[in-house]
């Protein structure tokens, strides 16, 4: 039984929060939808845009989100995971939920559960319980729309009891194969779960075993779909890589009309984020929601996301980025291949990754651009043992012979992967952090001064 102290702190609450990661990740609506009856079903109280996908999803939702408040609407955010602290997942307006509401939250859901279903209350997962806060406190607060990222799958994940305007599928690629499927057909399935009867959904899936999955889903829903690359397109104008380090990405979009958007966020898998935001938009518009082009230009313009392809450091230069699947080292490879190409300055990696990821499929994108590997682990179980990664960096490198072999050196925790690097950085040197939430989360505490006690994952 998990125990509610009669006072509580907000590091307490957070705490308290965590202890139900026990319950480990358990898909099913019965208990997310116990729980919302107990507070009359909050979650139907506003509109919602619901996104699901691989990757995408969190740059795709902050861009909704932004333009729909440059329109005047009140908009909540619900996001996963943090990088910092539990309040980056609830936004309204793009302002975290202050911590004082969290730990009231945390106390009204529990005393209800301990008074009305007290055989429930100990069995509600980590992600149920705060999916539940999310959509008391957006109801509460009285948001027009709520953009909604799913946790975990789809069909199953606790959000997808959301009213929805649209859903969006941004991508589909290998990842979570214990819980989604071992192929992609499987996870397509999975995640097409919340297309709903009638409701409009966008999504940027090219792979066509999981198109096709899409498309008969919403055929048999009888809801319309928007493809990018198909119903929709954008094209990148300027050349990416080191120029958009300093001006914005100019991004060309097509579909029921025509947008020229300048995009702050880096690296060209923001393109296809990019149209399948604007796709999300253009349905909104066509269900009479007030938006107008100023919005979107403005709203993309003023997009702002931690974590990915973030620059937190310009001299030396220093990139974090939630690369946690192959899918995402992929595109942090193709846009590293962008930078510097010339090679001005020497390359640093830093990474720590989950021991239940591909690792080596994860690691392969990056080595041709990196002369140093500086792997790590982020303090959570999950993580893979660094002298692990540099077993597996080691083996994909001995048939390697079209470059010098990159240095690899070993440092248990993030902080001092950190400190050994910036001690040997010069000034036109580059470091990328990345390989999972856990890690960037870890070690953007450590470069901005956070307390560790706030980084959870």
């Amino acid at each position: 039984m998990i125990k509610w102290p009669p006072i509580m702190t907000y590091s307490e609450t957070i705490d308290y929060l965590y202890q139900r990661q026990n319950q480990g990740i358990r898909p099913g609506l019965a208990r997310i939808t116990s729980l919302l009856a107990l507070f009359n079903h909050p979650e139907q109280s506003f509109k919602a845009i619901h996104i699901a996908g691989t990757n995408g999803k969190g740059s795709t939702a902050s861009m909704v989100a932004s333009v729909l408040q440059e329109a005047g609407h009140r908009v909540g955010l619900y996001t996963s995971p943090h990088l910092l602290d539990f309040s980056e997942r609830m936004r309204i307006n793009n302002v975290p939920i202050s911590h004082q509401e969290i730990v009231k939250l945390t106390e009204r859901l529990q005393k209800r559960l301990n008074k009305s279903l007290p055989r429930l209350a100990s069995k509600i997962s980590f992600f149920e319980f705060t999916t539940g806060m999310a959509f008391l406190y957006f109801a509460e607060q009285g948001v027009d729309y709520a953009v909604v990222e799913v946790g975990l799958g789809g069909q199953f994940d606790a959000t997808n009891l959301v009213n929805s305007l649209v859903s969006s599928i941004t991508s589909i690629d290998m990842d979570h194969e214990h819980y989604l499927g071992s192929t992609l057909s499987q996870i397509a399935t999975e995640k097409a779960g919340i297309i709903k009867e009638a409701v409009p959904v966008v999504t940027a899936v090219s792979q066509p075993e999981v198109i096709s999955i899409i498309e008969e889903v919403a055929r048999l829903k009888k809801a319309p779909l928007i493809e990018v690359g198909k119903t929709v397109s954008a094209t990148l104008m300027t050349p990416e890589g080191a120029t958009s380090l300093i001006h914005p990405m100019k991004i060309h979009y097509t579909g029921l009309r025509e947008y020229f958007v300048e995009l702050p966020l880096l690296g060209g898998h923001q393109v296809n984020n990019t149209a399948t935001s604007i796709g999300i938009i253009e349905s909104l518009q066509e269900q009479g929601v007030r938006i107008s082009e100023k919005h979107i230009l403005e709203g993309i313009k003023k997009v702002q996301i931690s974590g990915r392809l973030e620059v937190i450091q310009k001299d030396p230069l220093i990139l974090l980025d939630c690369a946690h699947n192959p899918a995402g080292a992929r595109a942090l490879g193709a846009f590293l291949s962008t930078l510097d190409p010339e090679r001005k300055g020497k390359h640093w990696f830093i990474t720590g990754i989950m021991k239940d990821k591909k690792i080596d499929q994860m690691l392969y994108p990056l080595f041709s651009w990196t002369d140093t590997f500086i792997f790590t682990r982020p303090e959570i179980e999950r993580a893979a043992d660094p002298q692990h990664l540099s077993d597996i960096m080691t083996s994909l490198l001995t048939n390697q012979t079209e470059k010098q072999m990159p240095a690899i050196t070993i440092k248990d925790k993030v902080p001092d992967a950190i400190d050994y690097a910036l001690s040997k950085m010069n000034a036109e040197d580059i470091l990328v952090i990345t390989g999972s939430f856990y890690t960037v989360g870890e070690a953007k505490g450590a470069l901005l001064g956070t307390p560790p006690s706030l980084i959870r994952g």
